[in-house]
């Protein structure tokens, strides 16, 4: 196995430590604004997971959106490459830092205040609610569905230098406007000049594309990421 591709546990978890005590104070400021953001919300804060989501998706991939920062300034390049681990694990602390673990620190911060929504307005107006329930189904499928997005904007974060996710969302969009014309082209030629077979040929495509999305997209998007991070080793 290359040196660039060992991956040692120990290492890795003092390379995630030493990226939170860098990270700290934008960690802090933060949970800071998740807490306000939630304080200034017109809808209770309990069983109610919709503003988590709203916190997990806007934060999350804004977050993940300056993961590799320190790779494009040239200043800061050398040490985030000198750093003694592998290549590898350099990938998976940004990969856990801004997937796993801030929908972790999130759900915490918001699972802590909603118990306290419920002593509150318990004690204020004497209503009885709940707190949110963190073995809800929706609630882990949900934060799946982030892990897999998350993907595309950890790959854009380290091939754009700035406005990753405004670029991001275009290269997207651009790809879904190709992929639904050549959907489309494709059908044409096959049922011509019959097009009745043409809808269930484009629902079947969209139906593959759909697979692909979810099941194969987070593994490529990693897998290229972790290949960019190599590339700028070799520079």
């Amino acid at each position: 196995m290359n040196a660039h591709d060992t991956l040692n546990l120990k290492r890795l978890s003092h390379l995630i430590i030493n990226d939170l005590r860098l990270q700290a104070k934008t960690i802090l400021i933060a949970a800071a604004a998740i807490i306000i953001f939630i304080m200034l919300m017109p809808f209770r804060v309990t069983d109610d997971s919709s503003a988590y989501f709203n916190i997990l998706y806007v934060g999350g991939f804004i977050f993940t959106s300056v993961a590799f920062s320190d790779l494009h300034n040239r200043s800061k390049a050398h040490l985030f490459l000198m750093l003694p681990c592998s290549n590898l694990e350099r990938f998976l602390s940004k990969w856990f830092l801004t997937s796993v673990g801030f929908a972790m620190g999130a759900l915490i911060i918001y699972y802590i205040l909603s118990v306290i929504g419920v002593a509150f307005y318990l004690v204020m107006f004497k209503w009885h609610v709940n707190a949110l329930n963190i073995f809800d189904p929706d609630l882990w499928n949900g934060i799946v569905q982030y892990i897999i997005l998350q993907s595309i904007i950890l790959l854009g974060a380290i091939i754009f230098k700035k406005q990753v996710l405004i670029k991001t969302a275009l290269v997207i969009s651009c790809f879904f406007l190709v992929l639904g014309l050549f959907s489309l082209l494709i059908a044409s030629i096959v049922f011509y000049p019959d097009y009745s077979q043409s809808e269930f040929s484009i629902q079947a495509t969209l139906r593959g594309g759909h697979f692909i999305f979810w099941v194969m997209l987070a593994p490529l998007c990693w897998y290229i990421t972790y290949l960019r991070i190599t590339l700028y080793e070799l520079i």
